[in-house]
């Protein structure tokens, strides 16, 4: 559920906090007060186009931010495996802002930012948690019973198929997989031949060098001694000699008649031989260093040699030797696996074929058992439609088979199959719209496309519900849906504005019975102008507008107790004793109905 929105210079309002409860929300005010702020500002957190108008006159940039609490939404899963693919953390608390500001530089072009739990993060990324977070009516992108695809889902989760569609998914799956493989072994085999060798001579050529980890640092050291290995001599020796002056033998022998003649002076004695006997042996070191310079100086070609095989090497299989070696090892295994490939293009094929004919008794079976639950679906939503004050709304779900893809696989049904047919179903009527395919195409989610078509007007043909004009009837049919739906339905925050548009009081209460029976399920906000609608709320939210020197505002206010009875009778036709009575009235009749 949504639990804040918080807004700063966000288009009239400089600066709006509102934390929202669970159940019902209303959000009150009068006809140009600014309520579609706070639709606009969560349509924006949730991913819609940023536009200079969300910006504050005289502010320089507006911020939105959105905090959900997922903990116990069945959606959880679902925003939790696309937030991991995209290294978010998320353990069950969403936290959305989204920043947009003013051009820079003449630019034209806003500048708009977001982060999800403190991290930056793509707009593609948020557009695809959206739907999983919320439908909001009024801001048709983020509607999600506009789209098919989605009517297909929720067809299938009111029926009961998410484990047969889950089934034929996993048949496709493997279908395509034996697929690949068929086109790979079917492939240009002289093609295939010419990359085994490639990759065995790579491989032996790699295995053939020697080559060991670190090798280059130990070759680039060594290279370096052997060019400068003349200077190192005459150094060496230029050293040892000045080792050898007699300063330190004679030191050592006065200091031996000082002891002769002082006990005490024994221990300088003992200092001065230890340095002699270090003296001797760096003489020695460094007789033997020059000596060996000059042993290794011939190796300096085989260095050079070496090294020039290592970064010929690297120019063509990695950076590092340990990177080389590693390419020549998955070159080797690359080899041998298409070289042993026991799996012949005969027994691939035959495993396909198998599948297919699974998938297209599995995709029929889960088309027919779609069909069959379509009826009752609409059966549903047409006896809400009608509760609603839409009893001229006609609906219909069309089926149509996915076209078989030019050259690609296609499933073979059987004749007998409905699933073949186009077919518009309505509530107690199935009518063919068009001949049967004798192949049909297919994708993960099944055989078929389904697309909601709906009227209202008696004498108007039923058109896809996504081009029927948003509005007060759009509105009401989204909520005749999701009442349908019920459970199956996974998203946890529902937003309608204009719900109650061309309605009177008596059918007001009736639309708020039926949100306050959504809420009982998930998270509901709605903008309206009907008190009998507002009376039904957990929470009622009222925005006002006002001015002064410095521009004109818009405020948000949570109301209960006294201010929510003023709210009402204002909403009633004006704060009088009348109205006020009777918005006590409209309080205590909801509390009675709830």
């Amino acid at each position: 559920m949504l639990i804040g929105l918080h807004l700063r210079d966000f288009a009239l309002a400089e600066r709006a906090d509102l934390e929202l409860a669970a159940g019902l929300t209303v959000i009150t005010g009068e006809t140009g007060a600014g309520k579609s702020v706070l639709i606009q500002a969560l349509a924006f957190a949730l991913g819609a186009a940023p536009d200079l108008a969300m910006i504050r006159p005289g502010a320089q940039r507006a911020q939105v931010e959105a905090l959900f609490d997922l903990s116990d939404a069945e959606a959880r899963a679902s925003v939790e495996q696309v937030l991991l693919a995209a290294e978010i953390p998320f353990e069950g608390e969403l936290i959305i802002r989204r920043i947009v500001s003013r051009p820079q530089n003449g630019s034209g072009r806003l500048s708009a930012r977001l982060r999800i739990n403190d991290h930056a993060t793509p707009v593609a990324t948020l557009r695809e948690i959206a739907p999983m977070l919320a439908d909001i009516h009024g801001q048709r992108d983020n509607l999600s019973v506009l789209r098919p695809q989605q009517q297909l889902i929720m067809l299938d989760r009111f029926a009961g198929l998410d484990g047969e569609r889950g089934e034929f998914a996993g048949l496709v799956r493997r279908l395509q997989a034996v697929d690949r493989q068929l086109a790979e072994l079917s492939g240009n085999e002289r093609e295939r031949a010419r990359r085994i060798a490639l990759l065995q001579h790579e491989a032996e050529e790699i295995e053939a060098a020697g080559l060991s980890p670190g090798e280059d640092d130990a070759l680039h050291a060594l290279h370096t001694r052997l060019v400068h290995a003349q200077r190192l001599v005459e150094e060496a020796d230029s050293a040892r000699v000045a080792l050898e002056t007699d300063t330190l033998a004679d030191a050592l022998s006065a200091v031996r008649r000082m002891s002769a003649m002082d006990p005490g002076a024994e221990p300088l004695a003992g200092h001065l031989e230890a340095a002699a006997e270090y003296v001797a042996e760096a003489q020695r070191e460094l007789r033997e260093y020059a000596d060996r310079l000059q042993l290794d100086a011939g190796q300096l070609s085989e260095v050079e040699e070496r090294l020039a095989l290592i970064a010929e090497m690297q120019r063509r299989y990695g950076d590092t030797v340990a990177e080389i070696i590693a390419y020549g090892e998955r070159a080797a295994t690359e080899a041998m696996e298409l070289e042993q490939s026991v799996q012949s293009v005969d027994e691939l094929q035959s495993e396909a074929d198998t599948l297919a004919a699974e998938a297209a008794l599995a995709g029929a079976a889960l088309s027919d058992s779609r069909r069959k639950s379509a009826q009752d679906l609409l059966a549903q939503v047409q006896a809400e439609c009608e509760s609603l004050r839409l009893a001229n709304a006609r609906l219909e779900l069309r089926f149509e088979p996915l076209p078989a893809a030019a050259g690609g696989r296609s499933l073979a049904l059987r004749d007998s199959s409905d699933a073949q047919v186009p077919q518009r179903i309505g509530a107690g009527h199935v009518q063919p719209d068009g001949s049967a395919q004798s192949a049909v195409g297919f994708d993960q989610t099944g055989i078929e496309r389904v697309e909601m078509l709906v009227s209202f007007n008696p004498e108007a043909p039923t058109q896809p519900l996504r081009r029927v004009a948003s509005g007060g009837e759009t509105a009401r049919l989204t909520l005749a849906l999701k009442a349908a739906l019920g459970e199956s339905d996974e998203i946890p925050l529902l937003v309608f504005d204009e719900v109650d548009g061309g309605l009177g009081g008596r059918s007001g209460g009736i639309v708020g019975d039926r949100l306050r029976r959504l809420a009982e399920r998930r998270q509901v906000i709605c903008i309206t102008h009907l008190p009998q609608v507002a009376a039904r709320a957990g929470q009622h939210v009222t925005v006002a507008k006002s001015a002064d020197g410095d521009g004109t505002r818009v405020e948000v206010r949570t109301l209960d107790g006294d201010a929510r009875l003023v709210e009402l009778a204002d909403m009633l036709g004006g704060d009088s004793i009348a109205n006020r009575a009777s918005a006590a009235e409209l309080l205590q009749d909801a509390a009675v109905s709830a």
